[in-house]
């Protein structure tokens, strides 16, 4: 298996300070008015540019001495954005100018380390922790993602084969193609997710408002081998995020309090109440309850808390609820894994150079096999899934994804036809639409990143393939508005994408 953790210096750095640039100094507003990092017109321009600039700057340093958290660097980021912006609007022929393109080169380089410095603080997580930083890193950008542009019509899910196996920006442009245009497409996969991972958090993490219209399952055998341990659901079942679900908690935009447990207290919970994986995947939180209230009077002090709630801006409570996420749920480390879910990898396999580095591992000998059953608590979680699906209209679309010959040996290749054949026997009872692709591309090494992954290339053409397939029901925009409006994924080029063939 790949690694998740790979280098992101270069090509994340950059692409996330041309984000911040474009966000903190962008166009300016009506009447030559810049924006402030907040996305709110700053107070006033100066008569005099560069004196802003230098305001901006000073408030910068000042920002930059005491801030502890990630939104506090962010708005380190936002000051230094806005002194950039004010020295661009110098004129060429002020005497100061060539003076302030030396100071905006030096602002740049703060603009990144404010950047760098937020980044190191991690991801705030939105929900207690679930046992696995990658599962909470997801659910986390998948709130945020939800948030800024709403539920996906179409969510990826599955184990890291899924992860980095399909690219939901190109699927998004490939599908507009097809005649599907303004589709939304996140991934929302995890390492080791098995069925019992996928139904679980389908089934009793997510709130509906965070329900897609279509999802697409990307995966393979070894997440339904009943007869090996799972790991991932086994670390999900001890976490304080389990225990909160099976009180009743699930991840919503809607605001919720933080939970009165330690999450010491919660992780000690999970593990009496939940005592194996067998039995867990069945059982399900009842719903949070509203508060109730007794009577139709506030007390002084509540008016007085209500009125100066009132009083914030959308960029205060942005930040209170950041640092209330952060002192509740703590943070979660960042990955390479893009804000679609998804993540790149550019590795290329080569068997005669891969094998110098890793150990070639014959397939009567690889624990993903161990003991394999296809009958049992992965096979009853799959059930759960689909009768889950079905009684809320998400269509359920199973994409068994490609291996190389590598790994198509003698050993795991009967396997491999027993759990296409299981696959289809399900597809037949109505469960979903199955798209095999086991051996698409059996002998093209170059679109995988290791016998059992495929690199970005790979993530690409899938997501093409997928696309053209017109057995999948793919959903149409819910309004002509969102037809008509290219998202942000369809502006950007894919020329640089190759095909099958390079």
């Amino acid at each position: 298996m790949t690694k998740l953790f790979t280098s992101r210096a270069g090509l994340v750095v950059s692409l996330s300070l041309g984000t911040l640039l474009s966000c903190c100094i962008g166009a300016p507003g009506p009447q030559g008015m810049p924006k402030a990092g907040n996305g709110e017109a700053a107070a006033a321009v100066p008569a005099d540019p560069w004196h802003g600039a230098i305001s901006e700057a000073n408030r910068a340093s000042q920002l930059a001495a005491t801030a502890a958290t990630a939104t506090q660097w962010q708005q380190v980021a936002g000051a230094w954005g806005r002194s950039l912006t004010l020295l661009q609007t110098l004129p060429a022929d002020d005497p100061r100018h060539v003076f302030s393109q030396r100071k905006a080169r030096e602002y740049r380089q703060n603009l990144l380390l404010a950047y760098q410095k937020a980044e190191q603080q991690g991801l705030p997580r939105a929900f207690p922790a679930l046992g696995s930083d990658v599962l909470d890193e997801q659910v986390s950008l998948y709130r945020a993602y939800v948030a800024a542009q709403g539920p996906p019509d179409v969510l990826i899910v599955g184990s890291s084969r899924s992860l980095q196996g399909i690219d939901p920006q190109v699927l998004q442009q490939a599908l507009a193609v097809e005649g599907y245009p303004g589709l939304r497409v996140y991934n929302f996969s995890v390492n080791g997710a098995t069925a019992q991972v996928v139904s679980f958090v389908t089934r009793q993490l997510l709130g509906t408002d965070l329900h897609p219209r279509l999802i697409v399952w990307a995966e393979g055998s070894r997440a339904f081998n009943s007869g090996r341990f799972d790991r991932t659901f086994a670390e999900i079942l001890a976490s304080p995020g389990y225990a909160a679900v099976q009180e009743g908690a699930k991840l919503t935009l809607q605001a919720q309090a933080p939970l009165a447990s330690a999450p010491e207290d919660l992780a000690e919970a999970s593990t009496e109440t939940a005592a194996s994986p067998e039995t867990a995947e069945d059982s399900e939180g009842a719903e949070a309850s509203e508060p109730v209230v007794e009577d139709g009077t506030e007390s002084a002090e509540e008016s007085e808390e209500a009125a100066e709630e009132s009083t914030k801006t959308p960029d205060d409570a942005l930040e209170i609820a950041s640092e209330t996420a952060v002192a509740s749920y703590g943070t979660v480390p960042l990955t390479p894994i893009n804000s679609q879910g998804f993540l790149a990898v550019n590795d290329q396999f080569n068997p005669t150079t891969y094998y110098r580095r890793f150990p070639r591992v014959r397939g009567q000998y690889d624990d993903s096999y161990r003991a394999f059953r296809l009958e049992g608590v992965q096979t009853l979680s799959l059930a759960a899934m689909t009768q889950f699906l079905q009684s809320q209209g998400i269509p359920l679309v199973f994409v068994n994804l490609p291996l190389s010959n590598d790994y198509l040996d003698g050993a795991r290749t009967p396997y491999e036809r027993q759990f296409q054949r299981f696959l289809q026997t399900w597809a037949n009872q109505g469960a979903f639409t199955l798209v095999d692709r086991l051996e698409e591309w059996r002998w093209q090494s170059h679109l995988f990143a290791d016998p059992s992954h495929v690199n970005l290339y790979g993530a690409r053409e899938m997501a093409r393939l997928i696309a053209a397939d017109r057995r999948i029901p793919w959903p149409q925009a819910e309004s002509p508005d969102e037809a008509d409006t290219p998202t942000e994924a369809e502006t950007e080029s894919s020329d640089d994408s190759p095909s099958v063939g390079e």
